[in-house]
Protein backbone atom coordinates (compact mmCIF):
# COMPACT_ATOMS: atom_id res chain seq x y z
CA UNK A 1 0.00 0.00 0.00
CA UNK A 2 2.42 2.63 -1.17
CA UNK A 3 -0.48 5.02 -1.98
CA UNK A 4 -1.69 5.03 1.63
CA UNK A 5 -1.88 8.42 3.27
CA UNK A 6 0.60 8.76 6.11
CA UNK A 7 -0.34 10.48 9.34
CA UNK A 8 1.11 14.00 9.68
CA UNK A 9 3.71 12.92 12.24
CA UNK A 10 5.12 10.36 9.77
CA UNK A 11 5.19 12.66 6.73
CA UNK A 12 8.66 12.80 5.19
CA UNK A 13 8.39 16.47 4.22
CA UNK A 14 6.16 19.35 5.13
CA UNK A 15 3.47 20.23 2.61
CA UNK A 16 2.14 23.66 1.93
CA UNK A 17 -1.59 24.26 2.29
CA UNK A 18 -1.89 24.45 -1.53
CA UNK A 19 -0.16 21.08 -1.88
CA UNK A 20 -2.49 19.57 0.72
CA UNK A 21 -5.54 20.92 -1.13
CA UNK A 22 -4.19 19.57 -4.45
CA UNK A 23 -3.55 16.18 -2.82
CA UNK A 24 -7.10 16.11 -1.42
CA UNK A 25 -8.57 17.01 -4.83
CA UNK A 26 -6.51 14.29 -6.53
CA UNK A 27 -7.71 11.77 -3.94
CA UNK A 28 -11.33 12.86 -4.49
CA UNK A 29 -10.91 12.42 -8.26
CA UNK A 30 -9.49 8.91 -7.80
CA UNK A 31 -12.31 7.99 -5.43
CA UNK A 32 -14.91 9.34 -7.86
CA UNK A 33 -13.36 7.31 -10.70
CA UNK A 34 -13.36 4.18 -8.53
CA UNK A 35 -16.97 4.78 -7.51
CA UNK A 36 -18.01 5.23 -11.14
CA UNK A 37 -16.24 2.00 -12.10
CA UNK A 38 -17.97 0.10 -9.29
CA UNK A 39 -21.34 1.57 -10.22
CA UNK A 40 -20.86 0.44 -13.83
CA UNK A 41 -19.87 -3.07 -12.72
CA UNK A 42 -22.88 -3.39 -10.43
CA UNK A 43 -25.45 -2.04 -12.93
CA UNK A 44 -27.25 -5.33 -13.56
CA UNK A 45 -30.01 -3.73 -15.61
CA UNK A 46 -27.50 -2.20 -18.06
CA UNK A 47 -25.64 -5.50 -18.35
CA UNK A 48 -28.92 -7.34 -19.02
CA UNK A 49 -29.95 -4.80 -21.66
CA UNK A 50 -26.56 -5.12 -23.33
CA UNK A 51 -26.88 -8.92 -23.35
CA UNK A 52 -30.36 -8.67 -24.88
CA UNK A 53 -29.07 -6.28 -27.54
CA UNK A 54 -26.14 -8.59 -28.33
CA UNK A 55 -28.44 -11.62 -28.56
CA UNK A 56 -30.83 -9.71 -30.85
CA UNK A 57 -27.97 -8.72 -33.12
CA UNK A 58 -26.78 -12.34 -33.21
CA UNK A 59 -30.28 -13.58 -34.12
CA UNK A 60 -30.62 -10.94 -36.84
CA UNK A 61 -27.30 -12.06 -38.29
CA UNK A 62 -28.41 -15.71 -38.25
CA UNK A 63 -31.72 -14.81 -39.91
CA UNK A 64 -29.92 -12.84 -42.62
CA UNK A 65 -27.56 -15.78 -43.24
CA UNK A 66 -30.48 -18.24 -43.41
CA UNK A 67 -32.39 -15.96 -45.75
CA UNK A 68 -29.37 -15.69 -48.03
CA UNK A 69 -29.00 -19.49 -48.01
CA UNK A 70 -32.65 -20.01 -48.92
CA UNK A 71 -32.52 -17.44 -51.71
CA UNK A 72 -29.35 -19.05 -53.07
CA UNK A 73 -30.85 -22.55 -52.90
CA UNK A 74 -34.05 -21.37 -54.58
CA UNK A 75 -32.05 -19.72 -57.34
CA UNK A 76 -30.05 -22.90 -57.85
CA UNK A 77 -33.21 -25.06 -57.92
CA UNK A 78 -34.84 -22.69 -60.42
CA UNK A 79 -31.78 -22.85 -62.65
CA UNK A 80 -31.75 -26.66 -62.50
CA UNK A 81 -35.47 -26.74 -63.27
CA UNK A 82 -35.00 -24.49 -66.31
CA UNK A 83 -32.16 -26.71 -67.51
CA UNK A 84 -34.30 -29.83 -67.08
CA UNK A 85 -37.22 -28.25 -68.96
CA UNK A 86 -34.91 -27.18 -71.80
CA UNK A 87 -33.45 -30.71 -72.02
CA UNK A 88 -36.97 -32.20 -72.01
CA UNK A 89 -38.09 -29.85 -74.80
CA UNK A 90 -35.04 -30.83 -76.84
CA UNK A 91 -36.14 -34.50 -76.82
CA UNK A 92 -38.07 -35.86 -79.78
CA UNK A 93 -41.84 -35.93 -79.37
CA UNK A 94 -41.88 -39.73 -78.98
CA UNK A 95 -39.40 -39.55 -76.09
CA UNK A 96 -41.47 -36.79 -74.45
CA UNK A 97 -44.59 -38.97 -74.72
CA UNK A 98 -42.77 -41.96 -73.24
CA UNK A 99 -41.48 -39.86 -70.33
CA UNK A 100 -44.98 -38.50 -69.74
CA UNK A 101 -46.46 -42.00 -69.77
CA UNK A 102 -43.81 -43.20 -67.33
CA UNK A 103 -44.54 -40.30 -65.00
CA UNK A 104 -48.28 -40.99 -65.22
CA UNK A 105 -47.71 -44.68 -64.44
CA UNK A 106 -45.63 -43.72 -61.41
CA UNK A 107 -48.36 -41.38 -60.12
CA UNK A 108 -51.05 -44.05 -60.59
CA UNK A 109 -48.91 -46.64 -58.78
CA UNK A 110 -48.37 -44.27 -55.83
CA UNK A 111 -52.09 -43.48 -55.61
CA UNK A 112 -53.03 -47.17 -55.65
CA UNK A 113 -50.47 -48.01 -52.95
CA UNK A 114 -51.62 -45.17 -50.71
CA UNK A 115 -55.26 -46.23 -51.16
CA UNK A 116 -54.42 -49.78 -50.02
CA UNK A 117 -52.76 -48.70 -46.80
Amino acid sequence: MSDAVQPPDQATEKQTPDEIVADIEATRDRLADNLDALTDKLDVKAHAQEAVHDAGAKVQGAVADAKESVVSAAGSAAAQSRTLVQRFRALPLAAQAAAGAGAAALVVTLIVRSARS
